[in-house]
């Protein structure tokens, strides 16, 4: 019977994005309140708008970095039955062995992704209840035939490794 293995979510690279966005959020402000420090028009409307844009989207960045900070769930946890992916604001959350067809790695702008192909997909899409989690799950589903991604970036290892566990747990499930 296999052992259970829990991977930590990695906090300090979590700061080191927090502390980017937070930056990203001031240059943003900046743009938009202080248009005429950036550009030499007359028209500061492109830099503005780049600044609202900067905000909005780094200060999201923001809040879920800060939610990651304050969650005590282990960002990956294996065991016999499947694994729980609570590895990034997108996860699928519980995916059961007898679930899954096949594992392999993908890039995905050039960052190693692992995708679990499950044998109904719908479900994994239809039992997501936050809207924007969905809507992220549907387009991976189409680009990559699967809506079950599992990332090593805020994880305490790295992406090989954790396609090795996976893969060996999985075999391990199937009884080879």
């Amino acid at each position: 019977m296999m052992q259970a293995i829990t991977i930590p979510v990695n906090k300090t690279k979590i700061v080191r994005y927090l502390i980017g966005a937070i930056l990203f959020v001031v240059l943003g402000a900046l743009f938009v309140l202080k248009p005429f420090l950036f550009i030499r028009s007359e028209d500061p409307t492109v830099i503005k708008i780049i600044g609202y844009i900067c905000t909005a989207f780094f200060g999201i960045g923001i809040v879920v970095f800060v939610q990651k900070l304050r969650n005590k769930k282990d960002g990956l946890f294996i065991d016999a039955d499947g694994i729980t992916d609570n590895s990034s604001g997108i996860s699928a959350g519980r995916v059961l062995w007898r679930d899954v067809k096949s594992i392999r790695l993908e890039q995905v702008a050039d960052q190693p992704i692992i995708m679990l192909d499950v044998k109904d997909p719908l479900s994994y899409l239809q039992r997501q209840q936050n809207p924007v989690k969905k809507r992220a799950m549907e387009l991976t589903y189409q680009l990559y035939k699967t809506p079950v991604a599992v990332s090593a970036q805020f994880l305490n290892t790295g992406a090989e490794e954790l396609l090795r566990l996976l893969e060996n747990a999985f075999k391990e499930f199937r009884g080879q």
